[in-house]
């Protein structure tokens, strides 16, 4: 048994360390471009992140109330998914965990803030969004498709937790349940945050 083990070991270990490229946005093979786009923010920590403390804001301040926040944030990440699709790529890994952070700090203490406020977060989210999402092998045609897709994959991700919140936000222990997830949600930014500072100084 302990031989096959090792035998199965020296396989393995040469495929283990063998170089290769690594992207940071990078498609998955057998899907075509657009459901790639589409689920290019879910398999992104930091855009998943930030997109639930976003959506769970909205949720907990009430569609209704934030109406003008929402728009801000679809016009913004169309703005910012026009630019990627004409410009360089880009990186704002950190600015996202930050916001996912404080956003999710500012659900989990039950605030409420100002329609404007909320305006801004949904704004710098979509823009932030929107020019961190090009995938790196992408290009021409299959790029456009994808920005398109990812911007249609943000909004369901943002647009599901805003629901969810606001379905759950009508009696005190159902309030309490979506501060717990907020605060999660802001401890798991901050962990990858940190781990993230910590391999760009090393």
């Amino acid at each position: 048994m302990i031989t096959r083990l090792r035998s199965a070991f020296l396989v393995v270990l040469p495929v283990l360390v063998m170089p290769d490229l690594a992207y940071a946005h990078m498609p998955l093979n057998g899907i075509d471009s657009f459901y790639n786009g589409v689920l290019h923010p879910a398999l992104v920590p930091a855009h998943l992140l930030l997109l639930v403390a976003v959506g769970l804001l909205f949720g907990q301040q009430g569609p209704n109330e934030n109406k003008v926040a929402i728009v801000a944030f679809l016009l913004s990440i169309v703005l910012g998914l026009v630019s990627t699709g004409f410009s360089a790529d880009s990186n704002f890994e950190v600015v996202q965990l930050t916001g996912a952070t404080i956003i999710g700090l500012l659900v989990a203490a039950n605030l409420r803030l100002p329609v404007y406020w909320c305006a801004i977060a949904g704004a710098l989210t979509g823009l932030v969004i929107g020019l961190d999402s090009a995938q790196e092998t992408l290009f021409g045609r299959d790029k456009m498709v994808a920005l398109f897709g990812s911007g249609v994959g943000s909004y369901l991700l943002m647009l599901y937790p805003m629901g969810f919140t606001d379905h759950f936000n009508n009696k005190p222990w159902q309030k309490i349940g979506v501060r717990i997830i907020a605060s999660w949600l802001a401890a798991s930014s901050f962990l990858v945050l940190s781990l993230s500072l910590s391999s760009v100084k090393t």
